[in-house]
């Protein structure tokens, strides 16, 4: 038995030598990769520029990070290379790499096949540079073979900002510094018997995520030659229409708030008032103001209190305005209209109910609904843009008096003096969002002289009578 388990252990121990031999032998007939020690590899463009990014508050703050950009390096030699990559500022740079998942500000001896190309994955992060205007940070990556270098500038604009994060505001806070924008990170809490107030020129600047929520007052007070604007926190033009970049303002019940030359945009919800009405006076009052490209609506009052003048209500997702069971609603002068390109709505973008129903229709309950409308319009692409919720258990009171609507009025509920229906205001450029009447328009000097405000949106002075809509034609 000894023998012959030797046997086997011998027998196997050769086969064994023998399958490393044949092993051996066949790796050496395997190609090695050939390697040039000289090239210029190809980079796929010159410059990497970044859009403007605001810059860290503060030694300790957290960096807003870029959007990433990607580049490809290629190999055009018919043999292997090994490359070196490096960010020229080193560690000290504000631009980041990452490339075949290796990451930092050197990367050597990359192995690249030949005609193969490697995908380099480009950040930024950006140091504050104390100025008030954006300034511009520069590096380059460089990529050698040998002596042979390749060079990608890199570029990005650097913007100091204030930053407000996660803030609750007892008693009061004025944002009035027009040097410098102010950027909102994470819900912004203006508590009970609080104020927050924005001076004129101020911009304001919303990340993802971010909420205005009032419980107590806020005061907006621009002025036509300084706007107060707020928007997503991505300050670059090709971001101008995208919407829900940041939440939008909520007014609680009982909370107030004034508004005058203000742009709000890129909102899921530009603003949502859920109030009653102050006696006569409105919870949330709008003038000269625009609101537009939201995700959702622009303006939502639920049983809300809201007033509005000389006001663009433009482009969302589903309502420009909707006035939801019941409330109380004033609107003169103003201009509710959507052609925006990421709606995929069927119905009308203008509601009013006074009604709450489930998700299967079902009443809920019912409240009362007030509405004045005046000298407006309400366009858009749909045959019939108003819809409405009506039931007998609550009052129903509106007028619609001197305003052009986009609608079929089958349930009869839209009167009022002077109404016209389905006018064309012939709108310069909607696509652009630019919702000034042309000079052919016919909704020009159309408004009730006794109701016709004095300027208009942007401040201009307006005739007598003036002109429908937010706009008055110069």
């Amino acid at each position: 038995m000894v023998v012959a388990i030797k046997k086997s252990i011998s027998q196997k121990i050769c086969l064994l030598s023998i399958l490393i031999t044949l092993l051996i032998g066949v790796n050496s007939c395997i190609d090695r990769p050939s390697f040039i020690s000289e090239s210029d590899l190809k980079v796929s463009r010159d410059t990497v520029a970044f859009d403007t990014l605001f810059t860290r508050q503060n030694q300790t703050g957290t960096y807003p990070i870029s959007v990433t950009k990607l580049i490809y390096i290629k190999n055009p030699e018919d043999q292997w290379v090994k490359a070196d990559f490096e960010i020229a500022g080193g560690t000290e740079s504000s631009f980041s790499m990452n490339i075949d998942g290796l990451s930092g500000p050197k990367i050597e001896q990359l192995e690249i096949a030949p005609k193969d190309s490697v995908f380099v994955f480009i950040q930024c992060r950006l140091e504050a540079n104390n100025r008030t205007q954006p300034a511009i940070v520069m590096d380059s990556l460089i990529a050698r073979v040998g002596t042979g270098t390749s060079k990608v500038i890199l570029t990005a604009w650097g913007w100091d900002a204030h930053y407000l994060k996660d803030s609750v505001i007892h008693n009061s806070l004025t944002l009035s510094d027009k040097t410098k924008p102010y950027v909102f990170v994470g819900n912004i809490v203006v508590a009970p018997n609080s104020t927050l107030t924005v001076s004129p020129g101020v911009k304001l600047y919303a990340s993802a995520y971010t909420g205005i929520y009032v419980f107590g007052n806020t005061i907006w007070q621009g002025n036509a030659q300084e706007r107060i604007i707020i928007r997503g926190d991505k300050p670059v033009t090709w971001t101008d229409k995208l919407p829900s970049q940041w939440g939008g303002i909520y007014f609680a019940p009982g909370a107030t708030g004034s508004f005058e030359y203000a742009d709000i945009k890129n909102a899921s919800i530009g603003i949502r008032a859920d109030s009653t009405a102050l006696g006569d006076a409105p919870c949330v009052s709008l003038k000269q103001c625009k609101i537009q490209y939201c995700g959702q609506a622009c303006l939502l009052g639920f049983g809300g209190a809201i007033e509005a003048e000389n006001c663009l209500f433009a482009d969302a997702g589903s309502y420009t305005f909707l006035g939801y069971h019941g409330g109380w609603y004033r609107f003169n002068h103003c201009t509710f209209s959507d052609f925006s390109y990421f709606s995929n709505r069927q119905d009308g973008h203008w509601g009013i109910t006074n009604t709450m129903r489930d998700g299967l229709g079902k009443l809920l309950s019912s409240n009362d609904l007030t509405l004045k409308i005046e000298n407006s319009i309400i366009w858009g692409y749909q045959k019939d843009e108003i819809s409405t919720d009506k039931v007998d258990q609550s009052a129903w009171s509106t007028d619609f008096s001197y305003s052009n609507l986009k609608s079929l009025n089958s349930d009869n509920l839209l009167g009022g003096d002077n109404v016209t229906f389905n006018v064309n205001p012939v709108f310069i450029d909607y696509n652009k969002g630019d919702y000034t009447l042309d000079s052919t328009s016919t909704l020009l000097k159309k408004s009730n002289i006794n109701s016709t405000l004095s300027v208009d949106l942007l401040g201009n002075t307006r005739n007598i009578p003036g002109d429908l809509g937010a706009y008055e034609y110069k």
